[in-house]
């Protein structure tokens, strides 16, 4: 992304899971995100939510990640 010329406008991440609660962590996980994308903590959004017990996600068998990355030209 660097070496292309683009820098992380924004990254909004949802991890949807049973188990474990992410609330705890949240804040490390974005810092860690932030730090090997090489962007700012403020630009990257964290959100989890839970699959209400319903097929594999909901049955913690599972987890899923969905992003949404806006890149821009340095």
């Amino acid at each position: 992304m660097h070496e292309a010329g683009y820098e992380l406008g924004n990254l909004d991440a949802t991890l949807i899971l049973q188990r474990p609660k992410l609330s705890p962590h949240k804040e490390a996980i974005r810092a860690n995100l932030s730090e090997l994308l090489g962007a700012d903590p403020a630009v990257v959004n964290l959100k989890a939510k839970t699959h209400e017990k319903v097929d594999s996600l909901g049955e913690n068998r599972s987890i899923a990640a969905h992003t949404v990355v806006l890149l821009m030209k340095k």
